[in-house]
């Protein structure tokens, strides 16, 4: 069990070293998910919620931000996938969100709303939609991907793949062509789109959006990527999904997976190349 000291040493360390360093050993992002695995038990849990909760309503924009961080996923781990406490961190995080001024607390609100996976926030993640600060708009790509099958989450992805910014248009893509299950010819034509992009990561996710929906018009391009030295498990995920095969075949080579296309859609491939 971890103490009370333990525990506020732990929050001293969530304010150390580069905010974005997820891969540092020691650093804050280690002591994040250690205070959000402490949290699977109950009691060392509610002492860790309230400590959250004071940071959140801080002066500070580093603990505000490092507060919502925290609850957005309490209590989840590989062995515990649901989020503690998660029906009251909604409230507190919906509270910061709704007078936050500073920009990076604000893109921790939206990404921390979709990880509580609470559909009531779909609307309050759309109020940020057209921000002009490029990180907060990827936050609302993040966050709708969650709710990828929502109408209005939809719409609004549908618009972000268009994004000026390529983060922003490549997360949106993999939300709603890869998270979400919906099919819409308004939804095929918009990944067909993405098979143009300038960003090789967001032409892979159309490819494997429009490979989970076995449109066949990515045909071309899901070969293309088959022949790139390094090929993505999405991309293989997708010729899968083409060949009706239940998982990726390990022992396939990418030459392998392009000869079962090849042969199977043989007159497709003339079509729509």
């Amino acid at each position: 069990m971890a103490t009370q000291a333990e525990i506020e040493e732990l929050f001293r360390q969530t304010l150390e070293g580069d905010y974005d360093d997820e891969e540092d050993e020691g650093g804050p992002w280690e002591a994040v998910s250690k205070l959000q695995a402490i949290a699977v038990d109950e009691s060392e849990g509610r002492a860790v919620f309230d400590k959250a909760v004071q940071w959140c309503r801080n002066n500070k924009p580093a603990k505000r931000r490092r507060g919502v961080d925290i609850l957005a996923q309490l209590g989840k781990t590989e062995d515990h996938p649901e989020v503690v406490f998660a029906n009251e961190s909604y409230t507190v995080i919906t509270s910061v969100l709704e007078d936050e001024l500073d920009p990076q607390v604000i893109d921790s609100c939206l990404v921390a709303l979709g990880h509580l996976g609470n559909p009531a926030a779909v609307p309050l993640i759309l109020e940020h939609r057209a921000n002009t600060d490029p990180d907060i708009r990827f936050a609302v790509a993040f966050a709708l991907s969650c709710f990828a099958d929502e109408p209005a989450a939809i719409r609004v992805l549908l618009e972000l793949m268009e994004d000026s910014d390529p983060d922003v248009r490549d997360w949106a893509t993999f939300g709603l062509g890869v998270q979400g299950s919906a099919d819409t010819p308004e939804i095929r034509e918009a990944l067909l789109e993405r098979l143009d992009d300038g960003n090789p990561d967001t032409r892979e996710e159309a490819v494997a959006g429009l490979g989970k929906r076995k449109d066949l018009r990515v045909l071309p391009d899901l070969i293309e990527m088959l022949q790139q030295e390094e090929v993505s498990y999405g991309v293989v995920e997708a010729a899968c999904r083409l060949l009706d095969l239940p998982e990726i075949n390990e022992e396939w080579s990418a030459d392998e997976y392009i000869e079962a296309l090849s042969t199977r859609y043989a007159a497709e491939l003339e079509r729509y190349s």
